[in-house]
């Protein structure tokens, strides 16, 4: 995404974290307006209607903007390269042998990577640095509702193989559990923000909950019933248009042919 300016001397360094408070004081409706475009192509590549992402939302959320930018020298302008969109959220998680856990996780709330720039590193190099200031390890990443091509990214870059999804479209890596499993008979403690209930979070009376548990594991056709089978996806940007496409078909006719929870 081209910017006519040259914006070093507002984003500073080519790859930058933008709070709500510096969004907010940044004050350059050219930048504001790039971020915007860049957002809503990554919403058109996942067939959304209205992009996850704006400078509005922005300021008036708790979510932080990594963003990659570069300036061209010989041509005078800057391009915004892509971002990454993340926040803390409370999570309740089941793992795949259908354990309960709860708490407050950072989770990828929108991922995206200009197509004029994919393929060279850029990605990873945006989550490198976002593990890298949010002090995270990739496996203790949440993924809202990702696309075939993210997990395949995932895999490839971090090799993390076996997603979980969740209830809720999140999806969490089978490696976030087994940092919390037992060693030595001795359980680990939870991590800061965590807790393990007991027995199994219930809805509403009770009786809804292994329906609710099913349909969370297996209910949508995109995702699968194999949680722990690795992903094979196709990573060139043609690819990935065609698999965010067919997934977002077949998120629709699911939720058209779904019966309610309760």
């Amino acid at each position: 995404m081209q910017v006519n300016a040259d914006l070093r001397p507002i984003l500073g360094p080519q790859l930058v974290r933008l709070d709500p408070m510096r969004v907010k004081q940044l004050q350059d409706p050219q930048v504001y307006e790039a971020i915007d475009s860049l957002a809503k192509l990554s919403a058109h590549c996942l067939q959304l209607r209205t992009p996850l992402t704006t400078c509005e939302k922005l300021i008036n959320s708790d979510s932080t903007l990594y963003l990659s930018w570069k300036y061209d020298e010989e041509e005078k302008v800057s391009r915004l390269l892509g971002f990454a969109k993340v926040g803390r959220k409370k999570l309740f998680l089941y793992d795949s042998q259908m354990q309960t856990y709860e708490g407050e996780i950072l989770c990828l709330l929108d991922f995206y990577v200009h197509f004029s720039t994919q393929r060279q590193g850029v990605g990873k190099q945006i989550l490198d640095y976002m593990f890298a200031q949010e002090h995270t390890e990739p496996f203790q990443l949440a993924l809202d509702n990702p696309s075939v091509t993210l997990l395949g990214f995932m895999s490839q870059k971090y090799g993390l193989v076996k997603p979980v999804w969740q209830n809720t479209n999140f999806v969490v890596f089978d490696e976030l559990f087994q940092s919390l499993s037992a060693e030595n008979g001795t359980e680990k403690p939870a991590p800061d923000g965590w807790r393990r209930p007991m027995t199994p979070r219930r809805l509403g009376t009770g009786a809804t909950d292994t329906r609710w548990l099913q349909h969370a594991v297996s209910g949508h056709q995109s995702k699968g019933n194999a949680m722990a089978a690795p992903v094979d996806a196709d990573m060139t940007p043609q690819g990935a248009l065609s698999n965010r496409a067919h997934q977002a078909k077949a998120r629709k006719a699911h939720i058209l042919s779904s019966k309610p929870l309760w």
